[in-house]
């Protein structure tokens, strides 16, 4: 049983299926872990192990009588504590909503539940998701599995962790600029970014209670963190769909492009001097490079129609979306709160705080001003992919850096790159770039860098092109190291 807490989803659901193992007791094994790991990890944030032990039981019950939930039939899964779970404690990192409890899931927690998913718990994550490190106010930090004086990342960091360290079968997040693919590079995990509206975020609540029901940030995505890329698959088809209310809109899952490395046409954009990557990154880039090429795949280094100038252009175009739509949250905020800190920012600046309260108090000019570029930077990403499958590219410039305590002064952190001190929010740009086209971006991780802690590399595809890069990840990373359970927790 040592490795079972370790394997795919996918490979749990076949033996559940077979009767080789039931859902109570695969419960049972993910909550012992919890109870031994989590004090050192405050991975899992909210824990329920009585309705899990009870939907477990059913689900065994459902199976033994015939009946097929879905899926993801009996498997045991935690979710980011910004979907609204019914019954179940939702914080969102927020003190405001220490006590808060749904009475009714979100809607992708529903069909999560439709397919036959155990959520066991709630994993952690900053307030409001507005920052690239798991830890707030209500619960703490969640720490690193390879080094617990790293951080998990965020925002969907503590999911991260629970996956890496065994503790649920995977973790279902969302993002608004990298919250699922930071966390996964940063513990070994493949994180998925899904294609723009594909997954409903009706009850997702960083905005709060009932505003999160009718008004979806910009830019925002469901997504997941795994240890197996193809365990991706499952989980969109699970909840990948029109949203009720969402007339008119349709989305379907496309095929894969390619089945097989030699068939992908593959584009390497692995350094730039907006946003340069340390020596470990830049070994990840060429280690995958070399793989693909002995694979037969066709690669191109920086091809010259590729879109770069997102990354340059990152304070015109990105800060001013993602500011615009982190706005509307008021999680603690007040006006006067914000006139103080608008005043003692513009005081002493620092970093990126500048283009972060331009967005947040930017007109809607301005704001269609940066619209108007992202719809052209989408066009050309969309003349792009037709001669090219997937894009790889860094996920952040470093492995995970060291816990940072200002939960406040986002601004004045340290981080440095090679030993060159560089904005704290560079950790973002690489991740932005899919963000603004809306199409899907899935991390691999790809090997150790000299600390030991996992280095991974994201594949970009296409709008609607999900099975495209999950497939890569998976078949890139058998190839290169793959997820690898963290030491001192297998």
């Amino acid at each position: 049983m040592s490795d079972v807490p370790f394997q795919s989803a996918v490979d749990q659901s076949r033996a559940l299926a077979a009767g080789e193992i039931s859902s109570r007791e695969l419960v049972e094994l993910y909550l012992e872990r919890i109870a031994t790991h989590n004090p050192v990890l405050n991975a899992v944030v909210t824990l329920d192990p009585e309705r899990a032990r009870r939907e477990a039981a059913e689900a065994d019950a459902a199976r033994a009588a015939g009946q097929d939930l879905g899926p993801l039939h009996g498997v045991p899964i935690t979710v980011k504590d910004s979907f609204e779970t019914a019954g179940m404690r939702t914080v969102g990192g927020r003190v405001d909503l220490k006590d808060h409890v749904p009475d009714q899931d979100a809607e992708a927690v529903r069909r999560l539940r439709s397919a036959g998913a155990v959520i066991m718990g709630k994993s952690n994550m900053p307030p409001g998701n507005q920052d690239v490190q798991a830890d707030n106010a209500v619960f703490g930090p969640s720490s690193n599995p390879w080094d617990t004086t790293r951080t998990s990342g965020g925002s969907a960091g503590g999911g991260a962790v629970a996956t890496a360290a065994g503790l649920a079968a995977f973790d279902f997040g969302s993002e608004i600029g990298g919250s699922t693919r930071i966390p996964a590079h940063f513990n070994g995990l493949y994180g998925h970014k899904s294609t723009w509206r594909s997954i409903p975020l009706s009850g997702h609540v960083p905005y709060g209670p009932g505003v999160g029901w009718w008004t979806d940030a910009d830019m925002a995505c469901g997504g997941a963190q795994v240890r197996d890329a193809r365990d991706l698959v499952p989980i969109l088809r699970a909840t990948a769909g029109t949203a009720d209310h969402d007339a008119g809109f349709s989305y379907t899952l496309a095929p894969s492009r390619a089945t097989k490395l030699s068939d992908f046409r593959v584009a390497v954009w692995g350094e730039d001097p907006s946003c340069p990557v340390d020596s470990d990154v830049a070994a990840a880039v060429d280690d995958a490079v070399t793989a693909l090429r002995a694979a037969g795949a066709k690669v191109t280094i920086r091809p010259a129609s590729l879109p770069v100038d997102i990354v340059t252009n990152h304070r015109k175009v990105f800060l001013p979306l993602l500011f615009g739509a982190l706005s509307y949250d008021r999680s603690g905020l007040t006006p006067a709160p914000n006139a103080a800190l608008l005043a003692r920012l513009l005081q002493h600046p620092r970093g990126d705080a500048g283009p972060a309260l331009l967005g947040t108090f930017q007109s809607h000019y301005h704001w269609l001003k940066a619209h108007t570029v992202r719809n052209e930077i989408r066009q050309r990403w969309f003349e792009f992919f037709k001669d090219f499958d997937i894009v790889l590219m860094p996920v952040t410039p470093t492995a995970a850096p060291t816990h940072h305590n200002k939960l406040i002064d986002r601004f004045g952190r340290p981080y440095e790159v090679d030993g060159v001190r560089r904005p704290y929010w560079d950790q973002t740009k690489w991740n932005a770039v899919a963000n603004v086209a809306g199409g899907p971006a899935t991390t691999i991780p790809v090997r150790k860098g000299r600390s030991g802690l996992p280095i991974g590399l994201q594949a970009m595809g296409p709008s609607g092109g999900d099975l495209t890069t999950i497939e890569f990840a998976a078949l890139l990373g058998r190839e290169v190291e793959g997820f690898v359970p963290p030491p001192a927790f297998a």
